[in-house]
């Protein structure tokens, strides 16, 4: 008889990532039929109901507690489950196993292993960045923090003593950097070259760095410096440090700028930085819902664009002039091909079918989405939309039109994000294709290091299962997809996009192809020329 179990450790903590590997390796157990090891969030508490592993025990435990649930052949196999779970728990992490190298537990004994180390990696809890983050810096330490719920007045505080000693803090918050080479947290493995990148944007920086490497483009370096730098209580202080030490690199030779529009007088200060400092070109990539229009003086050497597709197709215009025809065929679709394909995947549809919703794991591409979509079919629902009218009263329902950010708050409390564990999203797809409204379901594959090791394949049987929830009521689901990586990620792009394909879900070449896709399709195919080329040329490029 199967036996369903909660075990609550009161007060006890671990890291999301380590709770996401145990859960995996007591799945393996003998007798084990499921298991989840979760802080005892809201949000974890209804998955773990979603997934029939919710006991009373469970419902009741705090968030600072930790609930260990499993689903056995019997109770005797669950008992001595939980009892390996609770050993396993109280071991060094996997993360820290001895082919690891040495494993430090202060900043003074990692300097001792490490003695010329000039770059750190920050990954604690946010309340407790800025103790360790002020101890490497007063060592002339550059910090990566990627830690999230960072307060910021921390931030800032760490930035303006940073750029006093002339250091680098890229985030907090900062998911992807590629310095000298080397993929720093979500980065994903890009050919070198003479691109320089400065973010606050995390999954735009991978979109457009991925993209820069399938025209035949490199990256010099790629600066992730957190999406609150752009904002007005931290002043754009990395922003303008990242672009003069960019100026200043001779590897660089033409300047990349991705972030969510900057406050007013945050974008006066990096417009007068460029103006007065540098002489490289440049190319702006606010995701606004105008388009940025430099000053007349810089406008010879610095091209603003709205999308992360049109930045690199930019960037050829710069650097490659002849390859631009090229590079479009490599990453890019005509308008007429995206209407044509998407005509054709509508004629599948039944009339009451007009819904399109998107699950994101990125959040920069899950904003340019919305974009897109508000000049197609007009402003859409999220639980982090464009305009707070539009902001979804329970981020676990969709209404409508709904672009969903999974890497949001309200989904990584207490678990690993999306990007690497895809449980959520899995579930969320099943209950979006119970809706009989719903036409197309969008959905983004990121790959890269820190990623999970098979994005697609994790979500193969979730996708077949949505797309038998639709079949068995008389429907057809069209799945859309795109997937941000390379051939030499370790997920392999090409491996990727085979298994997607092979189960029906209709690839394209970068998110903007994708959404714009989607919006043809429930509009079945009935968007203004003038409108489409329009939205081509502001996201796409060409």
């Amino acid at each position: 008889m199967t036996v369903v179990k909660n075990l609550v450790k009161k007060s006890f903590f671990r890291d999301s990532l380590q709770l996401m590997r145990l859960s995996e390796e007591v799945k393996k157990l003998p007798g084990i039929l499921d298991a989840a090891v979760l802080m005892a969030t809201d949000t974890n508490k209804e998955i773990l109901q979603k997934l029939g592993l919710l006991t009373s025990e469970g419902e009741e435990a705090s968030k600072d507690d930790m609930i260990l649930a499993v689903k056995a052949e019997d109770e005797s196999t669950a008992d001595e489950a939980l009892r390996k779970i609770e050993d396993m728990l109280m071991k060094v992490p996997a993360a820290a196993a001895p082919e690891a190298g040495r494993i430090c537990y202060s900043v003074d004994s990692a300097l001792e292993a490490m003695p010329d180390a000039n770059f750190a990696i920050v990954s604690v809890p946010g309340e407790y960045a800025k103790d360790v983050v002020m101890d490497l810096l007063k060592r002339d330490i550059h910090v990566h923090v990627f830690s999230d719920h960072v307060p910021i007045e921390d931030e800032v505080e760490m930035k303006r003593f940073a750029s006093e000693r002339g250091l680098l803090v890229l985030g907090p918050g900062a998911g992807t950097s590629i310095i000298n080479g080397k993929a720093i947290a979500f980065a994903n493995v890009v050919r070198r070259g003479s691109v320089g990148i400065v973010a606050a944007a995390g999954t735009g920086l991978q979109e457009v760095s991925v993209l820069l490497d399938r025209i035949g483009l490199g990256v010099s370096q790629a600066l992730g410096i957190g999406g609150n730098d752009v904002k007005k209580e931290v002043g754009g202080i990395m922003a303008i440090d990242c672009i003069r030490a960019l100026e200043a690199d001779r590897k660089t030779k033409l300047i990349m700028v991705v972030a969510k529009p900057p406050d007013k007088e945050v974008m006066k200060k990096i417009t007068k930085v460029i103006t007065e400092e540098t002489r490289k070109p440049f190319i702006i990539c606010f995701q606004s819902l105008r388009e940025y229009k430099p000053p007349k003086k810089l406008a010879r050497r610095v091209k603003a664009v709205r999308g992360l597709h049109a930045a690199a197709i930019q960037a050829v215009k710069l650097l490659k002039t002849k390859a631009v025809q090229k590079a479009h065929k490599r990453i890019s679709m005509r308008p007429r091909e995206l209407r044509a394909l998407a005509m054709k995947l509508a004629k599948k549809l039944k009339p009451s079918q007009k819904y399109i919703r998107a699950l994101y794991t990125g959040g920069t591409l899950m904003y340019e989405a919305m974009l897109i979509y508000r000049e197609l079919i007009g402003n859409v629902y999220s639980n982090a939309p464009l305009s707070s009218r539009y902001k979804l009263p329970d981020p676990h329902r969709s209404f409508k039109h709904s672009v969903i950010d999974l890497g949001e708050e309200e989904f990584t409390a207490g678990r690993p994000h999306p990007m690497i564990d895809p449980t959520v999203r899995k579930l969320r797809l099943i209950e979006e294709a119970k809706d009989p409204s719903v036409a197309v379901i969008l959905m983004d594959f990121m790959l890269g290091y820190g990623s999970h090791e098979d994005p697609a394949g994790a979500m193969v049987d979730s996708i077949e299962e949505a797309m038998k929830i639709a079949e068995e009521d008389g429907r057809n689901l069209i799945i859309l997809g795109h997937v941000c990586g390379t051939r030499k990620d370790p997920q392999n792009l090409v491996e990727q996009e085979r298994k997607l394909k092979k189960i029906g879900v209709q690839l394209y070449p970068s998110n903007a192809l994708a959404v714009i896709a989607s919006a043809l399709i429930v509009k079945r195919g009935k968007v203004k020329a003038d409108r489409l080329r329009k939205v081509y040329r502001s996201f796409v490029g060409i």
